[in-house]
């Protein structure tokens, strides 16, 4: 584990709020750039029950806690970054300092913030979905698909993002169903789906069955039993509270919006990773993670 601070009472250069891709690869930067950097992170990433990260050059399949223990092998080699197991719960401005109040009663400060706690799922309350969620349940068909093709799948939402998702999960396979929970297809999305033909099922789920993890049958409420192995999920999701109680701007989906820095509109606090952007994607996020870092640097030593 990295080294502490001689003196934690002592203002970081910045504070990181969330250990994933983003959060650790923004370390990486600012430790390497001499920075002392504290990173605050309960240690519960919202990824933890996928089995393996994807798409991620060098790093494909390797478990998420894997990689997470790797980043901080080598993290190691820097012995500026401190790694705190805490939460946050309240971020504020004091002069020119950023303090966070951690759940233990602590307060850190440091000259810089870094917000890269990714977003909130909320999943639908559908019986038997929790314990499939990250195994037969997925949002990203990018991340997942291949492990899903050929299989029989279905796509829960009635939202626009239908008409684009649905159509997309047939790179993966050719048997693809489309259900809208009760709810009504926008016309635009339903006309494109039946050009495609590609059937719509209204219907409520009313349960998701299958052995262990595995999904083999979707109940609907009108009875119907459809045999699918593979659900992917519209995505809906919000931010976690540090966020809304900053009251960052957001755009129109709810994403804080950041510059092509990912500075936010608060003076020396940037964010990155899912929760400025629907594209989740591990290495994007690392990447973000890698801009702020550099540009957080820049701006701590020479002022802008």
């Amino acid at each position: 584990m990295p080294s502490t601070p001689s003196n934690p009472q002592e203002p970081y250069d910045a504070l990181i709020s969330g250990g994933g891709p983003a959060g650790l690869s923004a370390a990486l930067y600012l430790g390497r750039a001499r920075k002392r950097v504290a990173v605050l992170d309960r240690g519960n990433p919202r990824h933890a029950v996928s089995q393996g990260v994807h798409n991620f050059l060098t790093r494909d399949g390797l478990p998420p806690a894997e990689l997470r223990t790797i980043a901080w092998e080598q993290m190691a080699a820097y012995p500026s970054v401190q790694r705190r197991s805490a939460s946050v719960k309240s971020l504020s401005r004091s002069a020119d300092r950023w303090e966070a109040h951690l759940g233990d009663g602590a307060k850190v400060t440091a000259r810089a913030a870094l917000i890269a706690t990714g977003v909130v799922d909320r999943h639908p309350e559908i019986p038997g979905f929790k314990e499939r969620w990250g195994h037969s349940i997925h949002h990203c068909p990018f991340c997942h698909g291949w492990e899903m093709r050929d299989r029989p799948l279905a796509l829960l939402g009635s939202n626009e993002a239908v008409g684009h998702m649905a159509p997309l999960l047939r790179n993966w396979s050719e048997d693809v169903v489309v259900l809208t929970h009760g709810g009504a297809l926008p016309e635009e999305t339903a006309a494109t789906l039946d050009a495609l033909g590609i059937p719509v099922a209204t219907p409520r789920v009313e349960r998701l069955s299958g052995p262990g993890s595995s999904l083999r049958t979707i109940l609907l409420a009108d009875g119907t039993p459809l045999e699918r192995e593979g659900l992917f999920v519209i995505a809906d999701q919000r931010q976690c509270d540090l966020v809304t109680d900053l009251d960052l701007q957001l755009d129109e989906g709810g994403y804080v919006i950041v510059d092509g820095r990912g500075a936010t509109d608060r003076p020396m606090l940037w964010a990155a990773g899912d929760l400025t952007t629907p594209a989740q994607q591990v290495v994007e996020a690392a990447a973000q993670g890698a801009r702020a870092g550099a540009t957080m640097a820049a701006a701590l030593t020479v002022g802008h």
